[in-house]
């Protein structure tokens, strides 16, 4: 404490009083990393607001949503109110509270931790005591203060309280991810001082074709039946380095359609390793407990979005889920790309859309800004159906591969004209033309029903074609056509006639692509040679995959029934300027 003298004099200048005057002196702060350098800073003047881009600040939280316990519980950490153990720190941000001053507070006055009731149940704040004592001291979805004992050390006048604050919810369409806590010095019940803290909750982000991947997904089915698909699949795999899941029967209860289950994401915050996040679809069929038993687990996190009163329908699968690139489109900058999803037409008010909640829920992330496409015109309506990302030599480094009913006909007529058009397509498969005879180059080319279909199905292919480009940026040049036949499946919309090559799996520049089963000239498979022609001088290698019986038939291929585990970006999000 410090006096202050004053001394009163009257209108002569005779001494007419004094006066004295007590000052206490306290130091308090909240502090958070909010340089997001990985290390808390003291008393930095931003740390009450949050900035995005290269020169913003402010502290982020993660969504403490993988499963450091082990206790078998199959619920994400944030799901229940304690700290799992030393694992469970790591995924928390620090906060410190550091005090210097006197011994004692004045009587009536007390520090006290509060954050506003909105901000409470979206994250948990965790007091690590230095003795030991009372070690998790938890405030979050039970309360929105916490006082806080002023116990100063005798050697040096300081105190620092450590906490470990964790989120509990994803930015989402009531909640723009933010929160704040504030550090109050009051007499009685009226604020002397206040020190307030923002975090952003880091966003759940995709990761696009072009990144490495790390781990591939495959489910094996009963009595053996995709089993040389598995193993074709494994030499792609093997020859890309990457490390091939095989999902058993007893998890996936008969369930082949692995990139429709779920899709394999991630969070970061500053310093900290980045945390895989699995986003589980509401289509829940035989893989519904797949992400939960076997992925959700140490450093492995999990998220899901439903609708209780909505039935989920074809488009809230996951193949109905995918990512560009990073893209400039419009002046506007996307480093780590935009979600695409498919939806009804633009003029069909009435047609299958995915669930307002999901589709929420991707654009409050706000980093990867989704773009709704048109995948309604087709039976099954996932856009993995029409196209695909490849990472690819010069351009802007990758490709957009679209299928091309036109490209389709193009090339059989060139093959005709070249004298092939008695050869017959779908040798070896189970395919049967009506009078059970080869199908030719020259009859495919005759059968003006299904050309006629193709003319309508490669409008609907041009119609996102021209919005692709629009809303990624993209030139001609940087779209490449497969070739591909759809047909129509009994009024439901269109479904593939051969396998659909751009149904792919990207591995590096390893790709497994549907076997197309195409007529054999000069003793290749003529569509294979024409699609390595393409893609081949881009520094890709085509391995192509059979199908045929254990997907195609089905409905699906090798993308539909794999998926694909990829390292992060290395920009960070938290540059991005939304």
């Amino acid at each position: 404490s410090s006096q202050v003298t004053f001394e009163f004099s009257d209108a002569n200048g005779r001494p007419a009083g004094q006066a004295e005057l007590s000052l206490t002196a306290y130091f308090l702060s909240l502090d958070v990393d909010c340089d997001r350098d990985g290390v808390v800073e003291v008393n930095n003047p931003h740390k009450g607001t949050w900035e995005w881009g290269p020169r913003g600040h402010g502290a982020v939280l993660l969504v403490n949503n993988d499963n450091d316990d082990f206790e078998g519980t199959f619920d994400p950490d944030n799901k229940n109110s304690r700290i799992d153990g030393p694992l469970d720190i790591k995924d928390m941000s620090p906060m410190v509270v550091r005090m210097r001053g006197p011994p004692k507070l004045p009587a009536e006055y007390s520090i006290r931790l509060s954050t506003p009731p909105e901000c409470a149940e979206r994250m948990g704040v965790f007091c690590l005591q230095p003795d030991g004592e009372d070690l998790f001291r938890y405030f979050g979805h039970v309360g929105n203060v916490v006082e806080l004992d002023y116990r100063v050390d005798l050697r040096d006048n300081t105190a620092t309280y450590e906490f470990a604050v964790e989120g509990l919810h994803y930015p989402d369409t009531m909640f723009d991810g933010q929160v704040s806590i504030t550090l109050t010095l009051q007499r009685v019940s009226s604020p002397i001082y206040e020190d307030t803290v923002v975090f952003q909750v880091a966003p759940w982000i995709m990761t696009p074709n072009t990144l490495p991947p790390l781990e591939a997904f495959v489910c094996e089915m009963e009595g053996g039946e995709n089993l040389s698909f598995i193993q074709e699949l494994q030499e792609v795999t093997s020859a890309a380095g990457v490390p091939l899941v095989i999902v058993p029967q007893v998890v996936n209860r008969g369930d082949r359609w692995m990139q429709d289950e779920i899709e394999l994401g991630y969070s970061q915050v500053p310093g900290k390793d980045v945390m895989p996040v699995v986003l589980d679809s509401p289509r829940d069929r035989g893989l519904q407990h797949f992400p939960k038993i076997q992925l959700l687990g140490k450093d492995f996190g999990y998220v899901t979005r439903f609708s209780r009163t909505e039935e989920p329908n074809s488009l809230d699968s996951f193949g109905n889920l995918e990512v560009s690139p990073p893209v400039t489109a419009n002046g506007k900058k996307y480093p780590l790309g935009r979600i695409l999803i498919g939806s009804t037409s633009p003029t069909n008010q009435y047609g299958r859309r995915m669930m307002k909640v999901v589709r929420s829920f991707l654009k409050a992330q706000r980093v990867q800004s989704p773009v709704e496409l048109y995948s309604d015109w087709l039976a099954v309506g996932h856009i993995d159906e029409f196209m695909t990302f490849i990472p690819a030599r010069g351009g802007k480094g990758f490709r957009l591969l679209l299928a091309s009913p036109d490209a389709c006909y193009a090339y059989l007529g060139w093959l005709q004209s070249q004298g092939h058009g008695n050869v017959p397509l779908f040798e070896g498969t189970s395919f049967q033309s009506i009078d059970s005879s080869a199908v030719t180059v020259d009859q495919l080319l005759q059968d003006s029903k299904l050309r006629e279909e193709n003319q309508v199905f490669q409008d609907d292919i041009d119609w996102n074609r021209d919005k692709l480009k629009r809303e990624l940026g993209l030139t001609e040049g940087d779209i490449i056509d497969i070739p591909a036949l759809f047909k129509d499946e009994e009024g439901k919309g269109a479904g593939s006639f051969f396998p659909d090559m751009v149904n792919m799996i990207v591995l590096g520049r390893h790709l497994g692509i549907p076997k197309p089963f195409g007529p054999i000239v000069d003793g290749a498979c003529a569509l294979e040679s024409y699609v390595k022609s393409l893609l081949q001088p881009l520094g890709l290698s085509c391995n192509f995959i059979d199908d045929w019986s254990s997907y195609h038939l089905m409905m699906g291929e090798v993308h539909c029934g794999t998926n694909t585990l990829r390292k992060p970006f290395n920009y960070k999000w938290w540059h991005v300027e939304p």
